[in-house]
């Protein structure tokens, strides 16, 4: 369905233009937007509200970044001789505040909370015309749900940071730090904003915020923050998703874009495609790096961390869902004997098949993520880059949600339903049977409950950006992230970057530890 894709570069270069100063903007530059005349449409209202969806795209982001730091941070990674310097530091706890690619994420995201600020600028001055207020409100729901999704990163990333509200144009300096309970204020506000004007996934657009987005975020807001009530209230009123039926390779591949079961993803189109090498850190394309940074066929950065994939049943269905492993075949193509391969890497052949041809297989030494790759359908991620969206809200994470609450709320019974929906979808024996007791996992206490949620977020969210905020939240990180240090590693350091040019922040502002 990638013709039905938002377009979301259009805006791009112009909003970047906002980070100049407002002396700046008198000189009529053509290439900067003057919000007074340019807001005269649907179609140019439109056009920036898909600039503030594109820096979740940028290699800051979802591009590159973004998965690299998220997923090296929580240790489900394993970085091999390839990986780069910087990259590695994430997994081994090495890094310091001049880290070039923390810097280059806190762009991205604040470049994103720009643009959102631009619209909400223009809504609140009265720039926009010809359009109507159901529609604008629309508009102002989706760029509200996308800063506060770029909040929501940046906070748990970095704790107490710059809360801007109004763009880089409009400020006469620097932003000074603001507690991440106003952080979460402001998310929260805009959340319910977004619930109250956004529509259901069936009357939008394939890859448009929806209300069912905005509830998903905001009951993982509310969670985060402890207030479990709160939460179960928001989950529980999702309504259009379901995970059965959905099989759960399906949520790392293009085939299962916006399935039943998905919320928000981040688009990715490599028939739109991009030159990934000549973007800057916030350039923005569309496709990501992920495909051809983890694939075992090609730069090969990354293997899975072997404690990580110790936490898979043996007989669970999502490790082949997942993973790549020696047997698996890929291409989607079998080959004669003797043919030579267009691809790089360690490769056999297997078993003879009916008509007497053989199958190719990887000969690994370590399994592969599978997931956000495209080698079940071509040879090579190579040079092409890769289209799948990112998976940022699915069902699956909401049940997982709605379990952790009613367990905190002592409601065990309600949160091993959750669990044993999340476990039927894979047909898994259902926890509170002899059957997950036997295998380690009882569900006696509200103790023994948690520990299956851990377990089960683990295996179910596998590489999809979620373990390291949830073992930080629920204070495992010392115990299962090799280098993680108490009083320093809960929040990474605030980029040297940002201090320098920040005349509201010093060095006194930097994070513990750093």
């Amino acid at each position: 369905m990638k013709t039905k894709k938002i377009i979301l570069t259009s805006m791009i270069t112009l909003l970047i233009a906002f980070s100049c100063k407002e002396e700046e903007l008198e000189l009529l530059d053509p290439n900067v937007i003057v919000p007074e005349t340019f807001f005269q449409n649907s179609g140019e209202l439109q056009s920036a509200v898909n600039g503030a969806y594109s820096f979740l795209q940028s290699q800051g982001m979802y591009g590159r970044i973004g998965f690299f730091l998220l997923d090296n941070l929580s240790q489900e990674n394993l970085g091999t001789d390839a990986l780069q310097g910087g990259l590695k530091a994430f997994m081994e706890y090495t890094y310091d505040p001049s880290l070039g690619e923390f810097f280059t994420y806190w762009q991205s995201a604040y470049r994103g909370i720009n643009s959102c600020n631009f619209v909400l600028e223009a809504a609140e001055s009265g720039f926009i015309q010809n359009v109507s207020e159901e529609e604008i409100n629309q508009r102002l729901g989706e760029v509200r749900f996308l800063r506060a999704l770029y909040y929501f990163n940046l906070t748990n990333l970095w704790g107490d940071i710059p809360r801007p509200t109004a763009t880089a144009a409009s400020e006469t300096g620097g932003v000074p730090k603001s507690s991440q309970s106003e952080v979460y204020d402001l998310i929260f506000e805009d959340l319910t904003f977004a619930i109250a004007n956004l529509q259901d996934k069936g009357n939008t657009p394939l890859g448009r915020a929806t209300r069912g987005a905005a509830q998903a975020l905001k009951g993982k807001a509310h969670l985060f923050r402890g207030q479990y009530a709160e939460a179960v209230d928001v989950l529980e009123d999702i309504a259009g998703y379901t995970i059965q039926g959905v099989d759960p390779v399906d949520n790392g591949n293009i085939a299962g874009e916006f399935n039943a079961e998905s919320i928000f993803e981040v688009n990715y189109s490599q028939e739109i495609g991009g030159d990934q090498w000549n973007a800057t850190g916030n350039g923005v394309r569309e496709t990501t790096f992920r495909g051809i940074e983890y694939s075992p066929l090609n730069f090969a950065n990354i293997i899975v961390r072997p404690s990580f994939l110790a936490e898979f049943e043996d007989d669970d269905p999502r490790y082949d869902a997942y993973f790549y492993s020696a047997g698996s075949p890929f291409g989607g193509t079998t080959y004669a004997p003797g043919s030579e391969l267009p691809i790089n890497g360690p490769v056999a052949f297997g078993d003879p098949l009916a008509d007497g041809s053989l199958p190719l297989v990887f000969t690994l030494a370590s399994p592969a993520w599978r997931k956000y790759q495209n080698l079940d359908t071509r040879l090579s991620d190579g040079f092409e880059f890769s289209g799948i969206n990112f998976r940022v809200l699915r069902y699956a994470d909401v049940l997982l949600m709605l379990a952790e609450a009613e367990n905190e709320l002592g409601n065990q019974a309600a949160a091993i339903g959750y669990l044993n929906q999340v476990r039927d979808r894979v047909g898994l024996p259902n926890y509170g049977t002899a059957e997950m007791d036997s295998r380690g996992y009882p569900v006696g206490s509200q103790q023994q409950v948690f520990e299956a949620i851990v377990h089960e977020r683990a295996v179910e969210l596998a590489g999809e950006q979620h373990r390291y905020y949830d073992l930080k939240r629920w204070g495992l990180a010392p115990q299962v992230i090799e280098g993680f240090q108490t009083g320093k590693h809960e929040f990474l350091p605030i980029p040297q970057n940002e201090i320098d040019g920040n005349p509201d922040m010093t060095n006194a502002d930097q994070n513990p530890g750093y």
